[in-house]
């Protein structure tokens, strides 16, 4: 076994360890969502067994790609190589087509995204116990905005049954404090006045050319890594799965 080999199975052995330990994390998160997950039904309208499903799913099938990129480049098993490699090369494809959909679909997502803030913005009632009140007062604050669009969807969006339209939630102050948002004024400073979708949007769009670059380094490895695997298969001497 010559000393290229050895270099190609350990570059394998490592890459497809780390696969097979996130792909187990993704499964345990899954299983964590598909049990805890009615604390979460507000937030995610009511999917979160679909989610758990999917990231069960995704979690076994990454852990069987690495289990497989493991155990057949320590072993050079021509049959678990190959179908290591195929599976590689259908998970790249399916990486561009979501690439590809996600760029094109990119402005109907924030349309989607709006409604469901929208549903969530008129039963806000600042009950920091409730999931969605709690999930918009987290990002108001940490985004520094106020409301979905702006700081007058409180006036007009939200139940008046519920919330006194005359405030904004204190989340939407620069500076919080108790009642800090009471009796709100479009002139006052101390009012983070833009929307979050808005904020959103644009933090997205401002690193998706990071993302992109992250994803196109991972596709990139992923390809040495079948070529790695191929090249391993056609060195092996008669290993048979």
């Amino acid at each position: 076994m010559g000393f290229g080999t050895n270099i190609m199975k350990s570059l394998m052995f490592i890459f497809n360890g780390i696969v097979w330990v996130l792909g187990l994390v993704l499964f345990v998160v899954g299983i964590v969502v598909l049990v805890e997950g009615e604390n979460w039904n507000d937030i995610i309208d009511n999917k979160t067994v679909p989610v758990s499903v999917l990231l069960i799913v995704v979690g076994l099938v990454i852990a069987i790609v690495g289990f497989l990129g493991c155990f057949g480049a320590m072993k050079q098993n021509t049959g678990m190589l190959l179908i290591y490699a195929v599976i590689l090369g259908v998970i790249i494809l399916v990486q561009l087509v979501a690439g590809i959909l996600a760029f094109i679909f990119s402005d109907e997502a924030e349309g989607v995204v709006g409604e469901n803030w929208e549903t969530f913005i008129a039963q806000y009632d600042g009950n920091p116990e409730r999931n969605t009140d709690n999930m918009l007062n987290i990002l108001m604050e940490e985004m520094d905005c106020c409301g979905i669009y702006n700081a007058t969807d409180f006036q007009t969006l939200t139940d008046p049954t519920l919330w006194n339209q005359a405030n904004v939630p204190d989340s939407c102050c620069k500076i919080m404090s108790t009642g800090c948002g009471w009796n709100y004024d479009p002139s006052d400073t101390g009012i983070n006045h833009g929307g979050c979708l808005e904020k959103s949007v644009n933090y997205l769009r401002e690193n998706f050319q990071k993302a992109g670059i992250f994803i196109f380094a991972v596709i990139a490895v992923e390809i040495l890594v079948i070529c790695i695997a191929c090249c391993l298969r056609k060195r092996s001497k008669g290993l048979l799965a």
